[in-house]
C-alpha cells in the first residue's frame, strides 16, 4: 500500500488550498487530546453526549459509550509504539507520536460507530437512516482530513477506521451479551 499512499499524500500536498485547510483543522480538532485546550474540548464533549445518552437511554449506555472511546484510546497509542511508523514529512500541522494507526480515525470511527449503536433501535425508520449517514459522513471526514493535513498516510486512517470499528464490534457484542434484555 505504500505507493497508494505516497500518491495520495502527493495529491494532497498540492492540492490544499487555506480555506479548505482551515476547514480541515477545524473538523480535526474536535478529536485531537494534543494540548490541554483541546484535550478539554474532547472530554467535554464526550461528557456532553455521555449525558444526553443517560438521559435519553440510560446509564449503562453511557457507561458503555465512555468506556469504549477510553479502551479505543489506550489500544490505539500502544499500537502506535508497537508498530512505529513514521509520518508524512510535508504536514500542515506538527504531531510528535506515531502514524499508524490514526488516533482521530479510529476514536471518530468509535465515536460515531458507537452512538449508532446505541440510538439504533431507539430512532424510526426515517431518522435512523439520516443519523446513521451522519454518523459515517463524519468518520469519513474525520480521516480525509487527517491525509489533507498531511499527519497520516491513507493506511493509518483505513487502520483506524478498521481498527474502531473492531473495537466499537467487541465492545457492542460484548454489552449486548450481558445487558441488553432479550
Amino acid at each position: 500500500m505504500n505507493s497508494i499512499d505516497i500518491f495520495i499524500q502527493n495529491y494532497f500536498s498540492v492540492s490544499r488550498t487555506p480555506f479548505i485547510t482551515e476547514l480541515m483543522y477545524i473538523l480535526t480538532s474536535f478529536f485531537s487530546v494534543d494540548d490541554l485546550m483541546s484535550g478539554t474540548r474532547f472530554v467535554v464533549i464526550v461528557l456532553c453526549i455521555a449525558v444526553l445518552i443517560y438521559l435519553v437511554r440510560n446509564l449503562r449506555y453511557s457507561i458503555l459509550f465512555v468506556v469504549t472511546l477510553f479502551s479505543g484510546a489506550v489500544i490505539t497509542y500502544l499500537l502506535k509504539i508497537f508498530f512505529n511508523v513514521s509520518r508524512p514529512l510535508d504536514a500542515v500541522i506538527i504531531e510528535i507520536t506515531k502514524s499508524f494507526p490514526s488516533y482521530h480515525a479510529t476514536v471518530a470511527t468509535i465515536f460515531f460507530v458507537m452512538l449508532m449503536y446505541i440510538f439504533d433501535d431507539h430512532l424510526k425508520s426515517l431518522a435512523r437512516i439520516i443519523f446513521n449517514t451522519f454518523c459515517v459522513v463524519c468518520i469519513l471526514l474525520i480521516a480525509l482530513s487527517r491525509m489533507y493535513l498531511g499527519v497520516h498516510w491513507l493506511s493509518d486512517v483505513v487502520g483506524g477506521i478498521v481498527l474502531g470499528s473492531l473495537i466499537s464490534y467487541i465492545f457492542a457484542m460484548v454489552f449486548s451479551h450481558f445487558f441488553r434484555k432479550p
